[in-house]
């Protein structure tokens, strides 16, 4: 399945293939990670938030993590 998302924050569209079966399994309700494994964190991310990885890392950019 070709998938075509935009940006919430920045509007740039992306175009990303996600294989049938992957998709159908996120649809049901498993999560994104489990479903989705060929899929690009970043763009597992676009599917979940509508934010594109660059902009997330933007958003959280002055995050602190230890």
């Amino acid at each position: 399945m070709t998938i075509t998302k935009a940006c919430v924050d920045c509007k740039e569209q992306f175009t990303f293939d996600v294989p049938d079966r992957e998709w159908m399994s996120w649809k049901s309700g498993e999560l994104a990670q489990n479903a989705m494994p060929s899929v690009p964190e970043d763009l597992r991310e676009l599917l979940i938030s509508g934010i594109c990885g660059c902009c997330f890392d933007a958003l959280f950019a002055s995050e602190v993590y230890e």
